[in-house]
């Protein structure tokens, strides 16, 4: 780049500068820098290498492809077979992310801009309101730290991030459903040293993974904090490439490596890294310095990719489930750390429409009809962990969302909440330990316990159930075929009742719902039981989900589940029942009263279903009532039966 149109774009983009800037970066005059002794050539061929970087910074709020474009460009400008104009062509890239000519533009971004700047205090870059300015891109106010208590970001960042701010605004008010920052959910971050130098960093709420090393920058200072601050502003992804350029715009002594990996639409990490040097070098031209320091920012593969960080840590980035991104940093020494990043998703259309029907039915059929009663749990749907997340479970957890709070806000003891895990899959896409991570980030406080279809625990359960229904009189009832057993519920017509009689696990059947049910009475006592009676060292569904997030093979995952099963035999089988279960679930039944109530959120595809084991609590005589909430995804409708 020639110093004629370095001086040019310094003084075109001086606004980036605050009001009194001078084309020229923050710092670059600071006690024990001599720049001021250098030759103006390389004073300006220095100042414009900071301002591209921002520049950079600023496109990339359309596209992490639009800065190696803008890059591109300018040096196509600098050769004189191309004559093109480098202000324009920079303007043409803040205002649309292409070259002149590929996209009309107003110039309101730049008017924006040089308001934000040079404005009154009313205006965005002073922390007023802009009526031009989209709703949900705050611009971060210039004369005080906005956030009593956090990082105070330095004046340049701050300019900084109301430009990108204002682009994120002009683009949002054009494009729909672009990420927005926040909100914010606070909260203590978790942070994980990963060696001596490198930390591993998730805030309270999930939004990102963040892997860093040398994070310490002057005045004390370091990159998590600062980009904690700028999460009030911009997105995630737009605050990296905003660090990227401070920190090169800073020059500190060390070096530092940088990857965040975030969901701001799509999974995606960022990866840059900064290595100490001459802001400009001799016969290095500013553009390809620039270029050539570019973060790089990739999709997350559904498998993984192994990257390097800091000091040569490897650290493994992949996306088991939808919405979900897993982070896992090796140490020298001991486990491995990692950090869960969640996709800020936007509930399937009707959701909300159908979680305030569920919460009004729920609360009305409660307090009208059953003034006594006490809910003892809640399933907020039912996953298959060989598929994942789906707009199904996204339903089912906002629905059970709005059905918990209601219950709380009533004054009522914090119901169990049952995830309920369909394990029977040849592959694990979703692991309990996201799916737990889920529901905590998604569902208000209260005890969560985790059960796969195919538990052991609930068959040994069943099996008591079963001798109660022949002691009953119910036995001509019930019919065998094909290894299972079958029942008449009054209908004329044969429901399965338990299938694989003759295998240590079955998942299927309705006698095993409503054994689910009795253990939903008073779970802690039956994971104590069988812990204590088997020698576990843990109750026996954290040892199943243990095994299911394990990285094994298919064979080995059903090795050691078999094993685990393999210890339940003597209590599963429906010949005749435990002596030790059977009391225990005979004091659980007595102590659970006839306002019992257990509430299950469901898709409409188990109505039926749902139905058929209300009539076998009929037959059985059991304490407690099962009432369901049946939605559809697709008409966003909510029903509630029992």
């Amino acid at each position: 780049m020639d110093l004629v149109t370095a001086r040019r774009l310094l003084t075109a983009y001086a606004m980036l500068d605050g009001p009194d800037g001078l084309g020229v970066p923050d710092l670059l005059d600071a006690p024990g820098r001599p720049d001021h002794l250098c030759a103006p050539r390389d004073r300006a061929l220095r100042a414009v290498t900071g301002l591209l970087f921002r520049l950079s910074a600023l496109t990339a709020a359309h596209g992490p492809g639009a800065p190696a474009k803008l890059l591109d460009a300018l040096a196509l400008s600098s050769h004189a077979a191309h004559d093109l104009d480098a202000v324009g062509t920079v303007e043409a890239f803040l205002e649309t992310g292409g070259r002149p000519g590929e996209a009309a533009h107003m110039g309101e971004v730049m008017r924006a801009l040089r308001r934000a700047a040079y404005g009154s205090p009313g205006t965005p870059g002073y922390g007023g309101d802009d009526p031009c300015r989209a709703p949900g891109c705050p611009s971060p106010p210039l004369t005080a730290d906005p956030r009593p208590g956090r990082t105070s970001l330095p004046p340049s960042l701050k300019r900084l991030a109301s430009a990108l701010s204002t682009i994120r605004s002009h683009r949002t008010r054009l494009i729909r459903d672009l990420p927005l920052p926040g909100p914010v959910i606070t909260g203590p971050s978790l942070g994980q040293r990963v060696d001596r130098g490198t930390v591993l960093i998730s805030p309270a709420d999930h939004a990102y993974a963040l892997v860093v090393a040398g994070a310490r920058l002057p005045y004390g200072r370091s990159i998590p904090a600062l980009l904690d601050g700028l999460r009030r502003y911009l997105t995630p992804s737009d605050a990296a490439w905003a660090l990227w350029a401070h920190v090169h715009q800073l020059q500190p002594a060390a070096a530092l490596d940088f990857l965040l990996v975030t969901h701001d639409g799509a999974p995606r990490r960022t990866r840059w890294a900064y290595r100490p040097g001459p802001g400009s070098q001799p016969g290095r031209d500013p553009v390809q310095l620039c270029r050539d320091r570019l973060p790089s920012v990739a999709p997350v593969p559904a498998h993984g990719e192994v990257l390097v960080a800091g000091a040569g840590e490897p650290v493994t980035v992949r996306a088991p489930a939808p919405g979900i991104v897993e982070v896992a940093a090796e140490r020298a020494t001991g486990a491995p750390v990692r950090a869960l990043v969640y996709a800020a998703r936007t509930p399937p259309p009707g959701s909300n429409r159908s979680a305030r029907r569920a919460a009004a039915l729920v609360a009305a059929r409660i307090t009208d009809a059953h003034r006594e009663c006490a809910v003892l749990s809640v399933v907020p749907g039912r996953v298959r962990l060989d598929r994942g997340l789906g707009p199904e479970q996204e339903t089912a957890t906002v629905v059970g969302g709005a059905v918990l709070r209601r219950l709380l806000e009533e004054g009522a003891q914090a119901p169990l909440l049952t995830a309920r895990m369909d394990d029977d899959g040849p592959i694990v896409r979703l692991t309990p330990r996201n799916y737990r991570a889920y529901l905590r980030l998604r569902l208000p406080a209260s005890p969560l316990v985790l059960v796969p279809t195919a538990s052991p625990l609930v068959r040994s359960i069943a099996a008591v159930l079963y001798a109660r229904l022949l002691a009953l009189g119910l036995g001509h009832r019930v019919q065998r075929h094909r290894g299972g057993l079958y029942i008449d519920l009054g209908d004329g017509k044969y429901w399965e009742l338990i299938g694989g009689t003759g295998e240590a696990t079955s998942s299927g059947g309705l006698l095993l719902e409503a054994a689910l049910l009795i253990y939903r009475t008073d779970p802690a006592r039956f994971d104590a039981y069988f812990q204590d009676h088997l020698g576990l060292s843990d109750d026996p569904h954290r040892a199943m989900t243990g095994i299911l997030d394990a990285a094994l093979e298919h064979e080995a995952r059903i090795r050691r589940l078999a094993a685990l099963e393999g210890k339940f035999a003597p209590f599963t089988g429906l010949a005749s029942a435990d002596p030790g279960v059977l009391a225990l679930v005979t004091d659980v039944l007595g102590k659970a009263g006839s306002g019992a109530i257990h509430i299950d959120v469901l898709d409409d595809y188990y109505a039926d279903q749902q139905q058929r084991v209300r009539a076998l609590i009929l037959l059985l005589r059991l304490p407690f009532r099962l009432l369901s909430l049946h939605y559809s995804t697709a008409r966003a409708e909510v029903f509630l039966r029992g």
